[in-house]
């Protein structure tokens, strides 16, 4: 099944041997993607730059990983709420099965889903060191090593701390999303869990 190796080769194959696959491939043989070609984004409609397929390459390797943890954790944590208690109270009450998914089965399996995907949003926007060395990318992860290399210390404590502001922000959007999806948990208050 397809969704099975992508789930398993997003998680296991790290990703800079995908970036040079995907380069060997597409960029070399085929001739799409390749890192001399990489432009710097224009300004939101000043042209159709962004749907260059320079972008898909990158994307598809920044991507991999989030689907492959998406597919895996989706499908551990619906087969795992498809066999609660609740579930089969439902249906023995006689509700629909979509009724039962949407209501029962998806809400109860989002909670791991946001526990594996928010992190993945501090990662999307502080960058691969990896995957903008390959394809020629100047984003925050190479700027950081370069700042490492060059020894700009001002410069390394401003990216730490935008990177631990990020990752501060993830930890607070999975706390609030926690409690929307579901109302038994609390964050502090009387009854909960200290």
């Amino acid at each position: 099944n397809i969704v099975t190796l992508v789930a398993t080769a997003g998680t296991t194959v790290p990703n800079f041997i995908i970036a040079t696959w995907l380069l060997l491939l597409f960029g070399y043989q085929i001739g799409w993607g390749q890192p001399s070609k990489w432009i710097i984004p224009p300004v939101l409609g000043a042209g159709n730059a962004i749907l260059s397929w320079d972008y898909f390459l990158p994307v598809i390797t920044y991507a991999l990983l989030p689907m492959g943890l998406v597919a895996r954790y989706t499908r551990a944590s619906v087969a795992e709420a498809l066999n609660a208690d609740y579930v089969r109270t439902a249906r023995a009450k006689g509700l629909g099965e979509r009724g039962i998914m949407f209501r029962h089965v998806l809400r109860n399996a989002l909670i791991p889903m946001i526990t594996v995907l928010l992190p993945q949003i501090p990662n999307l926007l502080t960058g691969s060191l990896f995957i903008e060395v390959a394809y020629g990318i100047n984003g925050l992860g190479k700027f950081f090593v370069t700042s490492i290399t060059n020894k700009d210390y001002p410069m390394i404590m401003g990216l730490v701390l935008l990177i631990a502001f990020f990752w501060s922000l993830t930890y607070l959007l999975t706390d609030i999303l926690y409690v929307a999806i579901d109302p038994r948990i609390r964050i502090g208050g009387r009854g909960s869990a200290t």
